[in-house]
């Protein structure tokens, strides 16, 4: 079995843990966690205020050990990646959740030194990493002997790359536009305040509204999800816009946008090629046309569905589409996939 270590035990880090619970592809042998209180680790991943409480699972605390019924897990303290002592452990692929740009940069470190095999990043960084990776788009793109710190990107990058790529093609995008609508996130302020973030100090940025109550308004933003995809696809840049909402919901995401076609074709047509697509991708696009809101798409491990309730096509040119995606577990599931992918 594929041996793993987290680096960075946040939300995405216990998301990929409570999968591999439900899942057990792999045995993680240890967690890097700059908070030292390890309690309070087993705490937050035994109660979970969006996917509830782990009621089939003992979790306790052993000195410098995570329990988890039968299996203890090491716990590590270190702010660098690098000062981990993943080779005791044979780690195969450390998962690099922390979010930290440093720890891209020492990931290389461990890879070159033949400390771990892979490190994969769960964000988008500009530079550090040898291939930003999805299944399904650019996975023929991977060399084993060339690429070792790899980024599964991020959440909305995931969920609208593959669609655009599909439709880009078989169709020709000309231009599009998107719009995500995206959960609050831990750095923002639940009461009106200034733009230092409290939980993260790094963020900070110029526009006002973005220091405002996440509970009560929909604040818009600017997205990296272009320039992520840009690290796939390149080009893409130059086809299409977007920008965000932060809504005041705890989970799952949205993308609504519009494509303008190349070549005509029917909503029959587009519906034909999603439907190959899935088949060909397990997990990466579902096309779904049941009659629901945001909170029934939680913990569902697809990268996106597209709502076939909205997928229209106008004058056979202009292609409108909306796309739901759980940004914490839905993404968790896309890189817990890669680790797979790159190992076999």
């Amino acid at each position: 079995m594929i041996k793993v270590g987290i680096n960075g035990f946040g939300r995405i880090g216990r998301a990929l843990f409570r999968i591999n619970i439900l899942h057990e592809e792999y045995e993680i042998v240890a967690i890097n966690e700059i908070d030292p209180d390890i309690d309070n680790m087993a705490y937050l991943l035994k109660y979970d205020s969006t996917y509830g409480k782990l009621f089939n699972n003992k979790i306790s605390r052993e000195g410098d050990y995570l329990v988890v019924d039968d299996k203890k897990i090491r716990v590590y303290h270190e702010k660098s990646i690098k000062d981990v002592a993943w080779k005791m452990h044979n780690v195969d692929v450390v998962i690099d959740s922390s979010g930290v740009f440093e720890n891209v940069i020492d990931a290389k470190y461990l890879t070159d030194q033949k400390i771990v095999n892979k490190v994969v990043v769960t964000h988008s960084p500009k530079s550090g990493v040898d291939l930003t990776l999805m299944i399904g788009v650019n996975d023929k793109s991977y060399n084993k002997e060339n690429h070792h710190v790899i980024s599964s990107s991020i959440c909305d990058a995931n969920a609208v790359t593959p669609f655009f790529h599909l439709i880009n093609t078989k169709f020709g995008i000309e231009v599009g536009e998107v719009t995500t609508l995206h959960p609050w996130l831990s750095y923002q302020n639940v009461l009106d305040g200034n733009l230092r973030s409290v939980s993260s100090p790094g963020h900070f940025w110029n526009d006002y509204a973005l220091g405002r109550n996440s509970t009560v308004s929909l604040i818009p933003k600017d997205t990296s999800l272009v320039s992520a995809m840009q690290m796939v696809i390149p080009g893409v840049e130059s086809i299409i816009d977007a920008m965000s909402f932060r809504t005041p919901t705890a989970i799952v995401s949205a993308a609504d946008g519009t494509f303008y076609l190349k070549a005509k074709t029917s909503i029959e047509e587009v519906i034909e090629c999603v439907e190959a697509y899935e088949k060909q991708y397990p997990g990466v696009l579902l096309l779904d046309s049941k009659s629901l809101v945001s909170i029934d798409y939680m913990a569902n491990e697809n990268a996106a569905i597209l709502d076939g309730r909205w997928l229209k096509v106008l004058n056979g040119k202009m292609l409108k589409f909306v796309l739901w995606y759980d940004n914490e577990w839905g993404y968790a599931k896309r890189t817990y996939n890669i680790i797979k992918f790159i190992i076999k």
